[in-house]
């Protein structure tokens, strides 16, 4: 097998986001939003939008059609731009929140059963729904509706309304503690299966601002009697995201310059959250900080001497590296062999999104390929770890000769190529694997 590359992987789910806005309005027509959308999405070198849809036209009164009808139009525009959308909802983004949200709970849930069958018509496209639609720009803070009760009764909503295929966000651990009533945090046992405890994920925009990253954790620990949502502090919060982020995902933006932030402080603690995805124009204090920064690894390590901001844009998210490959032919005699391949994830985080994976079998003297299934779950490859997986290869259908192994990963939605990170594969739709001789 080739060694890691140092290079910049273009894969959907992970990496920096553009963040775009728009005021629903009936003074708008849809067509005029579909322009915006797609001048947005053109803009936007990410694969990642986080997209803010302002509702404050619509607080104390139902969503109406051509409201809906304008949203149907910039996600139908997203689709066409196969952007991965990270889904914001709010009723306000100056600063005036408490003036600006519905008058009671109830509307909210009403705005929440609205929206839920133009979302829901693009599940394959929403990535992630974040927050309650409450708070200053809607990050749940400084609202009429933060009480633990409030944030429940809202996600509630949102889980029964919005597609389980999408995850949602909170934006601290104490909240999806206090929302779920559990300390314990999400296991392998339980990822995937479709409720809500598999599907809520974090969101943190003051994300290495400070010890407690701006109002996200506190300066006492956690104790046994003490409440669900109640904060801890930044070593038990850290340690939390380590064992949830495992399976949902984890992102936000940095800001205030600060020790937090300085370079192996921010890696150590990007790595340990399992963090995918990042603001890429906030805080510009930091991201500078970064760029003049100079990551210095091992005497071996391929990323040793680049700068700390090319260091964090590769690693955030997932990062596959084909390790090593074997075959076992069966030894007693049967028709078939098991080959295994260790698939090494050197990001942040796992990958949250299932790939399909099948591998080429190329018959090295005539050229023609036999592609094979595999059952292969790239979503237990964790974050700076390996997997091994194994797959039965018919050998019986095979002539003797010699061929070349490969593996393709797509991405069902966007049909692109999972690239790996192997010297050589950065850009290809496959990665070699190793060659079989068949005497």
């Amino acid at each position: 097998m080739t060694e890691e590359s140092s290079r910049e992987l273009d894969n959907p789910y992970r990496g920096f986001y553009q963040l775009s806005g728009y005021i629903l309005s009936d003074k708008q027509k849809p067509e005029k939003s579909a322009d915006w959308c797609r001048k947005s999405c053109a803009s936007n070198p990410y694969p990642l939008m986080l997209l803010e849809i302002n509702l404050k036209n619509y607080s104390n009164t139902s969503i109406s059609t051509n409201a809906k009808n304008q949203l149907d139009k910039i996600l139908e525009e997203c689709v066409r731009a196969k952007k991965q959308v990270i889904l914001r909802f709010l009723y306000d983004w100056d600063g005036q929140a408490l003036s600006t949200e519905p008058s009671d709970l109830p509307q909210i849930k009403n705005h929440i059963s609205q929206i839920s069958s133009t979302v829901n018509k693009y599940a394959d496209c929403v990535y992630i729904l974040q927050g309650t639609l409450t708070g200053n720009t809607g990050e749940m803070n400084h609202s009429n509706y933060g009480d633990i009760n409030q944030i429940r009764q809202i996600i509630e909503a949102l889980d029964q309304n919005i597609s389980s295929d999408i995850f949602l966000a909170v934006r601290t651990p104490g909240q999806l503690r206090g929302i779920l009533r559990t300390r314990t945090p999400l296991s392998s046992t339980d990822a995937g299966n479709g409720s809500l405890q598999a599907r809520l994920s974090l969101f943190n925009d003051g994300m290495l601002g400070s010890v407690y990253d701006l109002g996200t954790y506190d300066d006492t620990p956690l104790q046994p009697d003490s409440n669900l949502d109640e904060q801890g502090t930044r070593s038990e919060e850290l340690l939390f995201q380590y064992k949830l982020c495992q399976y949902v995902p984890n992102g936000g933006e940095v800001t205030v310059d600060n020790e937090y932030n300085d370079l192996n402080n921010a890696i150590a603690d990007l790595s340990q959250m399992h963090i995918s995805y990042l603001n890429s124009e906030h805080d510009t204090a930091v991201l500078y900080k970064w760029k003049n920064s100079t990551y210095t690894g091992s005497r071996t390590d391929v990323f040793s001497g680049c700068t700390g901001y090319d260091y964090i844009s590769t690693h955030l998210g997932y990062r596959y590296v084909m390790k090593e490959s074997s075959v076992d032919f069966h030894s007693d005699l049967s028709d078939t062999a098991s080959l295994y391949i260790t698939i090494a994830n050197t990001g942040f985080s796992s990958a949250y999104t299932r790939f399909d994976t099948v591998l080429f079998l190329t018959d090295e003297s005539t050229g023609k390929s036999k592609k094979i299934e595999t059952n292969i779950d790239n979503r237990t490859i964790a974050g700076n770890d390996c997997s091994t997986f194994k797959t039965d290869l018919d050998i019986r259908s095979l002539r003797k000769g010699t061929y070349s192994i490969s593996l393709r990963m797509e991405d069902p939605y966007t049909e692109n190529s999972i690239h790996f990170a192997n010297q050589g594969a950065e850009n290809s739709k496959t990665v070699p694997v190793g060659t079989l001789i068949l005497h």
